[in-house]
């Protein structure tokens, strides 16, 4: 007697394969939303279309100072004043600029396209890959509409594109796999996306009907409901990662977040230097900006295809520990240079001493090996324990299985160490009887043979 066995977490529960009726209903349902996709990207990739047979005018008007007053929500969104001012941030002439700011925004979006491109050959008949592919290549659009407003194209086809944005609450909602987890959290996640979408269609029929003040200020305010949305998306990615996710999701999860969370970390220093580093060129923040937004195509397009290739746990460990490092002898190196600088003037009278600056080189030079060491070490204690646990792992297995009498507790719980020190992509396990001798002698399989298939 055969019992499937899924995992889910660090938990195996048991559950019985779907009938034929429920395979044949997830395939018609998957077939559905994958036919729907196709559609959605062939609307995307008209939209680029679009956007590439705009750019001689957009350099045309750039160039001679004729860009159209567009607006955007009520707003000003394009015309010569706004052209004028983004190349004089960067220093360019009008012909430089027009040149520059197409070749940015097209590099960014060729990016998505490839990463998008790649995802979409490998993904057959699965129906999240596609909705990742169309993601990706929807994702630019959103920059590029800039080349659309200058050059003063008519836009109601491309604006229609404002009303998927909403899809993207839905891709972060049900990242790697395409489950909705925990179940009861799809109805909340239901009333964000049906908000968001509300919000869109306003914005878009905007354009074309006119709403009093006080509908649109109704509505914008509703805004606030997806802010929400993004802190349930988190709540419900971390309930994931703990409670369900394989260790191959768990990887995906590790690539995605730590993207996202770099770049935040990007866009905040960006802001905290802007005023300094680049004020003569603020234009160039923006850009670098947008630059770093290719981090996104690339840690999805490995957290789908090539999550083994590279371990996102040994990147972040590598990154603590050389970023700690560097802030500690950064510390130390200045502080012994304005100490030495003090001793040496107190000697020999000077304001500056070139000996100190030799000594403090030596000293950091003679600290870097023993505090990477120790840094290396506090690290791994702390935040990469389960590398260095093997041996207390497997103990605690053999503790288990000398005291454990349910079979079923006894096989999840080697499921667990298996997942946790080997993460492999599936795990199987047979349990023979023992009074089953023929099979071992190489006859047929016995009944009383258990396949607990795991797979990932």
């Amino acid at each position: 007697m055969a019992a499937q066995m899924s995992v889910a977490g660090q938990r195996l529960k048991s559950e019985d394969p779907p009938g034929p009726g429920a395979e044949r209903a997830d395939s018609r349902w998957s077939r559905l939303l994958i036919a729907v996709l196709a559609v959605l990207i062939a609307y995307v990739i008209a939209c680029y279309v679009l956007v590439l047979t705009s750019i001689p005018a957009y350099y045309r008007n750039v160039v001679s100072l004729s860009v159209p007053t567009s607006y955007i929500g009520g707003e000003v969104a394009a015309n010569n004043v706004m052209v004028a001012t983004e190349a004089a941030a960067r220093g360019m002439s009008l012909s430089t600029y027009a040149i520059y700011s197409v070749t940015v925004n097209l590099l960014v979006a060729a990016g998505f396209v490839l990463a998008g491109l790649l995802i979409l050959s490998k993904a057959q008949q699965e129906w999240f890959r596609w909705f990742t592919a169309f993601m990706l290549l929807f994702f630019p659009l959103g920059t590029l509409e800039w080349v659309l407003l200058v050059a003063g194209i008519n836009q109601a086809f491309y604006q229609l594109g404002g009303l998927l944005w909403p899809a993207f609450l839905i891709f972060l909602y049900l990242f790697p796999n395409g489950r909705a987890v925990p179940r009861w959290s799809r109805w909340p996640m239901a009333v964000i996306v049906g908000v968001h979408f509300l919000v869109q269609a306003t914005g878009f029929a905007s354009y074309y009907v006119e709403f009093s003040a006080d509908l649109l200020q109704t509505v914008s305010s509703l805004f606030v409901v997806v802010l929400i949305g993004f802190a349930f998306i988190l709540f419900c990615q971390v309930y994931r990662y703990r409670y369900v996710s394989t260790a191959v999701e768990r990887a995906q999860i590790k690539w995605f977040v730590a993207t996202l969370a770099l770049i935040v970390v990007f866009s905040v220093a960006d802001t905290l230097i802007s005023g300094q580093v680049l004020q003569s060129r603020p234009g160039f923040s923006a850009d670098l900006d947008n630059i770093s937004n290719l981090l996104i195509p690339a840690s999805i397009t490995i957290a789908i295809l090539r999550y083994r290739l590279w371990d996102i746990d040994v990147i972040i460990r590598k990154t603590l520990i050389y970023t700690t490092l560097t802030a500690m002898l950064a510390l130390v190196y200045f502080g012994a240079v304005v100490l030495l600088q003090q001793v040496f003037g107190s000697l020999t009278g000077a304001d500056k001493s070139p000996l100190a600056i030799v000594i403090s080189t030596l000293v950091i030079a003679a600290l870097f090996t023993p505090l990477r060491r120790r840094i290396q070490d506090w690290i791994d204690r702390r935040f990469f324990r389960r590398k260095y646990d093997a041996q207390q792992v497997l103990a605690q297995f053999a503790l288990t299985a000398r005291d454990e009498t349910d079979l079923d507790a006894l096989t999840s719980e080697l499921v667990r160490v298996v997942q946790e020190t080997m993460q492999p992509e599936s795990v199987s396990v047979w349990l023979v009887d023992d009074e089953d001798a023929k099979w071992r002698e190489g006859t047929k399989r016995p009944r009383g043979v258990r396949d607990l298939r795991v797979s990932s």
